[in-house]
């Protein structure tokens, strides 16, 4: 998870945000089972786009390559299906692999970490093993902080098996073009910058 800073809302966003929120939020009253969806797809695709360039097509929370594996999606960080007032809140989006979207799914926990948190920096919370690319909590935290990290490592599945061996690869790779390429050009930032 590298800090994201947010820029302005999409324009369709803050023009429409509130409508579409009251619109679902009234349909989920009316029929708790209500499915989610963009009113307008163009809307859905800027706001996704606005995200993508925050993240330079990073997902925002493992920073693997938005698209190269899966679809190029959208995480409520706060679920909308318990949240729904946040369906359309530009602070609740985030540009989201369909690896990180399907491990989480509908799971919320006040733990998590936000990658957007003004005080948020990877080398704060993180400690990364280069063998076997795991990511730890900093045993320099606070009890409370370190388990924010673990919540956060297990409920996006940032340490699956496949993902360590993938940032080691990533690694290897960085260290033999490092100064041939830009870091942004890589997934897994966040493993090669420490």
């Amino acid at each position: 998870m590298i800090k994201m800073n947010r820029s302005a809302y999409p324009a369709c966003l803050e023009a429409r945000g509130q409508e579409w929120t009251e619109r679902y939020v009234a349909a989920r009253r009316k029929n708790p089972a209500a499915k989610f969806s963009w009113y307008s797809q163009s809307c859905y695709r800027a706001t996704r786009d606005a995200l993508l360039v925050l993240t330079q097509e990073h997902c925002a929370f493992c920073d693997g390559f938005v698209g190269n594996e899966g679809r190029k999606t959208l995480e409520h960080f706060r679920p909308k299906s318990a949240f729904p007032e946040l369906a359309f809140s530009w602070e609740n989006l985030f540009p989201c692999c369909d690896v990180c979207q399907s491990a989480k799914g509908e799971k919320y926990t006040e733990l998590l970490l936000k990658p957007d948190e003004s005080s948020y920096r990877f080398e704060h919370y993180f400690i990364c093993n280069f063998a076997d690319g795991a990511l730890h909590p900093s045993p320099e935290l606070s009890p409370y902080e370190q388990q924010r990290v673990e919540k956060t490592l297990e409920l996006y599945g940032l340490n699956l098996p496949s993902r360590k061996v993938a940032r080691r690869r990533e690694l290897q790779k960085f260290l033999a073009v490092r100064d041939e390429m830009h870091i942004d050009e890589f997934p897994y930032r966040y493993f090669l910058m420490i």
